[in-house]
């Protein structure tokens, strides 16, 4: 049954109905309501508040004023008479506060949501603000610019072509945020979030489960408790990254980039930007960075191709491979390569005039430092040192390993 309501009732008022009902076939009702409100303006001043209300929810919006809202309820019941009882005892109302400007929509009961699927289709302006909590639901969201909070649960959800301060919640779900644009945080329990095409200083949280994002620009700040992080296609300010335990895939990125990782591995290919990393236990694997290295590992080897700018490694217990590269934009090509219980080699470019200044620690053999380039080697109790320069030896290369020996080539 069709309710098409008028601007002439009172400022703040609540609209409830007789319930009617069809059935679709045995055991199964369906009742449907209509609503429309032609007098909510597209000019943002309207808020719409969603408590506690769970189904299929799809809510879009249009340009010009105008709002239109349809819930449609399918009922399994004995008979005619139990489902009208039973839509009844799980009532969805509507209420309308003008000088607020509020519409709530709001579920009574879910004493029968086992029993009730409830399709929501809300229509409204462009120009609006979402606010409120769902459950046990399936969400769409799109075409809007404004506010949007929400905190759900046991809900997956897709945000869509949004714009505006938005602020989205969920335990137990999934989101999925495409073309969003402002000032974006996505909070997740137990659920992954698939973000892309934005345009947005992000910040993502979550709690065991993964992250995805591709096609990112702005600034991203993403927190991670357990579950893996993959990012690629990202152009920003600074990119940050903080998993407790997990590991982090990054391609393909232009941004400064900061990684502290308890456990689990970096792997980072094609950056155009700097970089801070650390991650307490795993691998480091880096290829093709055009920007200046400072990545430190507790427990784990650092591996590095084309690296283009200043590169600072430090493992405490790991090897350290790295295979410089050069490239004429970047004016700081220093080297500083630290492992306290693992082994160094190195590939320089022939032409950078490099001083280098190789330690190996707790090796006394001829073999402890091994090198194209001539060097001065001197044994030491403990440790062994070799000295030597290419060319007019100004740039600063300092090798120390411990209980590992060090190998340097030239490309």
């Amino acid at each position: 049954m069709k309710f098409t309501l008028s601007f002439w009732l009172l400022l703040s008022y609540s609209f409830s109905q007789d319930i009617f009902v069809q059935e679709e076939e045995k055991n199964l009702y369906r009742s449907a309501v209509e609503y429309s409100f032609d007098e909510v303006l597209d000019n943002g001043a309207y808020t719409f508040i969603l408590e506690k209300i769970n189904g299929i929810i799809n809510i879009i919006g249009h340009a010009g004023s105008g709002t239109h809202l349809i819930i449609d309820n399918s009922v399994h019941a004995f008979n005619n008479k139990s489902a009208i009882s039973k839509l009844k005892d799980s009532q969805i109302n509507v209420y309308h506060d003008e000088n607020e400007k509020t519409i709530r929509i709001k579920k009574i009961a879910d004493k029968y949501d086992r029993k009730i699927v409830s399709k929501i289709d809300l229509h409204l302006p462009i120009n609006s603000n979402i606010r409120g909590e769902i459950k046990n639901s399936d969400l769409s969201i799109s075409k809007l610019r404004g506010t949007i909070a929400i905190k759900s649960e046991s809900t997956d959800s897709k945000l869509a072509n949004l714009s505006g301060n938005i602020n989205f919640n969920t335990k137990g779900g999934n989101i999925s945020a495409n073309e969003l644009s402002g000032s974006v945080q996505l909070n997740v329990i137990s659920g992954d979030i698939d973000m892309f095409d934005c345009n947005s200083n992000t910040i993502t949280n979550i709690e065991n489960g993964n992250i995805i994002i591709n096609g990112v620009r702005g600034k991203l700040i993403s927190n991670t408790t357990l579950g893996e992080t993959l990012i690629s296609n990202f152009e920003g300010e600074l990119c940050e990254v903080n998993i407790n335990v997990g590991g982090l895939k990054i391609t393909n990125c232009k941004s400064d980039l900061a990684v502290k990782i308890d456990i689990g591995n970096i792997d980072i290919n094609d950056l155009h930007g700097s970089m801070t990393i650390f991650t307490g236990k795993g691998q480091i694997n880096l290829n093709n960075i055009i920007g200046n290295v400072n990545c430190n590992t507790n427990f784990g080897n650092v591996t590095g191709t084309n690296l283009f700018g200043r590169v600072n490694a430090n493992s405490e217990l790991g090897d350290i491979v790295i295979n410089k590269g050069y490239n004429s934009f970047l004016t700081d090509h220093s080297i500083d390569l630290i492992t306290k219980r693992g082994s160094i080699s190195i590939r320089l470019p022939s032409d950078l005039p490099y001083n280098i200044n190789s330690q190996c620690h707790n090796l006394e053999t001829k073999n402890a430092i091994n090198s194209e380039i001539p060097l001065e080697e001197e044994f030491l109790a403990g440790k062994v040192i070799a000295l030597g320069k290419i060319k007019e030896g100004t740039i600063n290369c300092n090798l120390s390993s411990h209980y590992g020996p060090i190998s340097i080539y030239t490309n």
